[in-house]
């Protein structure tokens, strides 16, 4: 409702957010234009948000949103309230990656960077290794203003019957550290387990 109201309203504003939701959606993969299709020609009345995907040599037919899958139709809301100008200064996201697939994670780990290089607070719950490896990547090579000290990690480790939670954090190299003792061991052990699998080790 909020896409299509400024797309009636402001055509300006519609435009800059329309690219910028766009610039997203081919950095994830998920979708290269948006639009809102207003159907019955009445103001107010009903409309479609659609997508399309770019082939090498023909576009695709735009495809109402919810016909694209779970992934654009979750993060799609989530994506519009931290780009939209004049947004809230804090963001607080539970998994805000279910349904969309490992580029699409990590595209919005970069996103998530870019935001809080602008002085937006975000605080994120996710079980994405892609999205917490993208951040970690974009701030090793500088690509925003974020420093190392201006991004935290809780991890909750599960114990018999409690948790222990886990300040943890990065270097300049981009190396795992933590605030107060030793990285701990469950931390990743899942995707080195299956690292070294893989790999035949």
């Amino acid at each position: 409702m909020f896409l299509a109201n400024v797309a009636r309203k402001d055509s300006k504003a519609w435009h800059s957010l329309k690219r910028s939701i766009e610039r997203f959606g081919q950095s994830a993969g998920l979708f290269d234009e948006i639009a809102i299709k207003v159907l019955g020609g009445k103001t107010g009345g009903p409309f479609q948000v659609q997508v399309r995907k770019l082939g090498t040599r023909s576009k695709g037919p735009p495809r109402n949103i919810i016909d694209v899958g779970y992934g654009v139709s979750q993060v799609l809301p989530v994506v519009t309230e931290l780009l939209r100008p004049k947004g809230p200064r804090m963001f607080l996201l539970q998994q805000p990656e279910v349904h969309l697939h490992p580029s699409a994670q990590a595209a919005l780990g970069s996103l998530f960077c870019d935001m809080a290089a602008q002085r937006r607070q975000l605080i994120v719950e996710t079980h994405s290794d892609h999205l917490i490896d993208r951040v970690r990547m974009d701030i090793r090579d500088g690509r925003t203003k974020l420093k190392p000290e201006d991004v935290s990690i809780l991890y909750f480790e599960r114990g018999n019957l409690s948790v222990t939670i886990h300040s943890l954090g990065w270097d300049a190299q981009g190396n795992l550290t933590a605030k107060r003792g030793m990285v701990p061991n469950g931390y990743r052990q899942f995707f080195r387990s299956e690292r070294r699998r893989s790999i035949g080790l």
